[in-house]
């Protein structure tokens, strides 16, 4: 190449580098202890790496030039220092990069260890005073990577003064060419992998010196130089900040999604240049070890200034989705993009990769040829969603309780409405028609169950302030439980507490339709909390009416009725068949069953129970048609609902009145000693026996035995006269009574049969009235 022209020295001299020591050495030289004079003691940079060696190296070599004699040229090798204080790119060309390089060199005797070879190296160079190079070239290869060529640089020519401790301010422009682009690629990959822990760097130059009169001609020079420890860079820090999304194309009808970001890169070197805008392909990792384009991304032009920061505008476009990359992989259920947004949404780290792409006419070839099949990884900053699920609700919720005989679990219908948090940055319309998830209910932090939603189920998406509203109408999603302990308490805080906070983790599967199509994402991790209202907030005593006797047997006596029962709950049930035990006293008496379906607000039911013979039975029935206060045990036992967990759930309650009393009236006929009773029943039945006395103020006043057997038909019935035995001076009583009414006390032993059960039971009522009558 022909020689140029070097520019004026330019006005900045602060030193970006630590000066060297005077003093002498004190152990042995070498080629790394030039390096170390060059960047100072304190701390050991990359530039000398990068951009500086190439530059620094020329130097050395163009003043090792000289076809001294050995001792000269020893003294010359520990002598020299060279101190840069800038690094300017000028320009890139089409070659490489056009760059000014500004410094001091000068010798330093000091340096150099043996007194023979320090004294007759200032004698020398005191002779020859200054050398003189012509347009040199070297070239820098790394041994370690089979000699590869990393670059060459031509160097303007050159005049400088040789003499102990004299300065030479150095300001000229060099023109750098990268070497095998290849060779430079796997370096690259090396350097980001962090695989380089030491580096052998061999310059060999090609240049023509002369000193005065002596023109010692062209020479080639090779030098050594090795780079391990802190010579070794890192990856530069950076930053990605300002990150926004949104629709690309025309308003109303985009055409994909654009994405703009500050990329903000660490810069601790004194290096001045402006990049130009560069192109470059989002990849996301396909299904094997390979690539698959996501999209494009363009930098604005990049400035960079000495040890500062750099910041740089990047543009995202992603027009279209690949097939390959939204498609699921062999043996899995989830795609590559599945897995990418997986991991971004959770809050994991998540690497996009970066490669050249097609530059435009500004860019260099050269540069687009480095870039084209370099594939950097690009880390997105870590984002936890915490807030992604602002709202989790159930509305309309039905539950379907198993049937007998079915092998089903217990399934939930609902309209459940998610609250999504959009990102203030992600200003880009979407539309979910389908979802479907596999969620895990938890209460307390244990885990209560499974809820199927793996059916894809309709859904739609309306955009609120900002958040994305998705309905979706879920219908029979089985609710597989896997911890009866946990459902148990779920069920008694319902029923005795103040409502139930369920935690669900769900993993979701969107069916989405976005500016970049439609396209399943799968696996994005969701949670939401959901409040179950507590039953006993509006409970009321059920109203039961209609009762019938539907089958009798010697031993137990089966009854339907209709039951008034009022929900006080927004949710709605389905129960096919549920069973529980009757307990009075801790001993059960019998079952009740129903079937029915069961909605918010008055419900109507049919229900059966099975009343068996006992005597606790006996005291306890007895005790109910006498008009006591009694209560009723219901209690759950094992498969109450088919496949369901027992609940061991047990609720006392006051016995519900069917009707007001079993004696309603009695009359008295004195002349034919018989009396006629008025019993209200609900439902048919036999007396079949009565032994009955009636007190008057503690006193005896009559008595009936009666064992022919008489019907009661369902309300009122009046009995057949049935005589009456007359006590001691009960007549005189009575008769004072006629007309009128007489208050007594009574108390019977009455046989009942209904059907093919009878069952002998005890009354007792106090203050009757009785009607006297002749």
């Amino acid at each position: 190449m022909s020689a140029r022209k070097p520019s004026p020295i330019s006005s900045e001299r602060t030193p970006l580098l630590a000066e060297p020591e005077d003093a002498p050495s004190h152990h042995p030289p070498s080629p790394s202890d030039s390096l170390d004079d060059i960047q100072g003691k304190k701390r050991k940079r990359w530039p000398t790496i990068v951009a500086l060696t190439v530059l620094c190296l020329a130097v050395l070599l163009i003043c090792l030039g000289l076809a001294l004699p050995s001792v000269i040229e020893e003294y010359a090798k520990e002598g020299m220092v060279f101190e840069p204080t800038k690094l300017t790119i000028d320009s890139f060309t089409s070659f490489g990069v056009r760059a000014r390089i500004q410094g001091d060199f000068y010798m330093d005797a000091s340096k150099v260890q043996h007194k023979a070879t320090r004294d007759l190296g200032r004698f020398g160079t005191w002779i020859a005073r200054e050398v003189e190079s012509k347009t040199s070239t070297v070239d820098v290869f790394l041994p370690d990577y089979n000699d590869v060529l990393l670059g060459s640089a031509t160097v303007p020519p050159m005049k400088l003064n040789i003499r102990n401790h004299q300065h030479n301010n150095i300001n000229f422009i060099a023109d750098l060419e990268p070497g095998d682009v290849d060779g430079i690629r796997r370096i690259a990959k090396d350097f980001l992998d962090q695989k380089i822990n030491s580096l052998n760097v061999k310059a060999i130059a090609r240049v023509s010196v002369r000193s005065g009169l002596i023109n010692v001609g062209k020479q080639t020079i090779t030098q050594f130089l090795k780079l391990q420890g802190q010579d070794i860079p890192t990856v530069p820090a950076f930053d990605l900040q300002k990150l926004r999304f949104a629709e690309h194309g025309l308003p109303g009808h985009p055409d994909g999604l654009k994405a703009m970001a500050v990329v903000s890169i660490a810069n601790q070197y004194p290096v001045t240049f402006d990049v130009p805008s560069l192109a470059f392909e989002v990849l996301l990792p396909d299904c094997s070890d390979d690539y698959l384009s996501l999209g494009t991304a363009r930098t604005d032009i990049i400035h960079i200034a000495p040890n500062k920061n750099i910041s740089v505008g990047v543009t995202g476009i992603v027009q279209q989705l690949p097939t390959s990359l939204t498609s699921a992989c062999p043996g899995s259920d989830s795609s590559p993009l599945d897995s990418f947004v997986a991991d971004y949404l959770g809050g994991r780290e998540t690497i996009v990769y970066i490669r050249g792409g097609d530059q435009d006419e500004s860019t260099p070839e050269w540069i687009g040829n480095l870039l084209k099949d370099t594939i950097l990884p690009f880390p997105l900053p870590e984002h936890q969603f915490d807030n992604l699920i602002k709202n989790f609700s159930l509305e309309d919720t039905h539950f379907s309780l198993p049937d007998l005989g079915s092998e089903t679990y217990p399934k939930i219908s609902a309209v459940v409405k998610v609250m999504v948090g959009l990102p203030a940055e992600m200003n880009i319309n979407m539309d979910v028609d389908k979802v479907r998830a596999d969620a895990e209910v938890f209460y307390k932090g244990d885990l209560l169950g499974n809820l199927d939603l793996r059916k894809w189920q309709s859904s739609n998406a309306t955009k609120i302030d900002g958040d994305l509203l998705v309905q979706s109408i879920v219908k029979e999603a089985p609710l597989i439980i896997s911890n009866d302990d946990v459902f148990t308490s779920v069920v008694h805080e319902l029923l005795f507490g103040e409502g139930v906070s369920l935690e669900v983790h769900a993993k979701v599967d969107v069916h989405t339709n976005t500016a970049l199509g439609t396209f399943v994402v799968r696996n994005i991790p969701a949670q939401g909390d959901i409040f179950i209202k507590p039953i006993n907030g509006g409970f009321k005593m059920p109203e039961i009416k209609g009762m019938e006797v539907v089958e009798t047997s010697e031993h137990a006596l089966t009854l339907q009725a209709k039951v008034n029962v009022t929900n006080p709950t927004e949710y709605s049930a389905s129960v096919p068949y549920c069973n529980v035990s009757l307990l009075v006293n801790d001993t059960r008496v019998g079952y009740a069953w129903i079937s029915a379906d069961i909605v918010p607000g008055p419900n109507e039911v049919i229900m059966r129970a099975s009343w068996e013979v006992g005597s606790v039975g006996r005291e306890w029935l007895s005790q109910f048609i006498s008009g006591y206060n009694t209560t009723l045990t219901v209690k759950t036992h094992a498969n109450s609902i088919p496949r369901f967990p027992n609940v061991d759930l047990e609720l006392t309650m006051p016995t519900p009145r069917i009707f007001g009393h079993f004696l309603k009236e009695t009359t008295m006929h004195i002349l034919s000693s018989t009396a006629t009773f008025v019993l209200v029943s609900p439902f048919a039945l036999y007396i079949t026996s009565i032994a009955a006395h009636a007190y008057y103020n503690g006193s005896e006043i009559g008595t009936i035995n009666w064992e022919y057997p008489f019907a009661i038909e369902e309300g009122e019935n009046v009995t057949p006269r049935l005589p009456v035995e007359w006590g001691g001076n009960a007549l005189g009583t009575i008769r004072d009574a006629l007309g009128g009414t007489l208050k007594v006390d009574a108390n019977a032993d009455v046989g009942v049969k209904i059907g093919k059960w009878q069952e002998q039971i005890w009354y007792e009522g106090k203050g009757l009235g009785a009607k006297i009558r002749l």
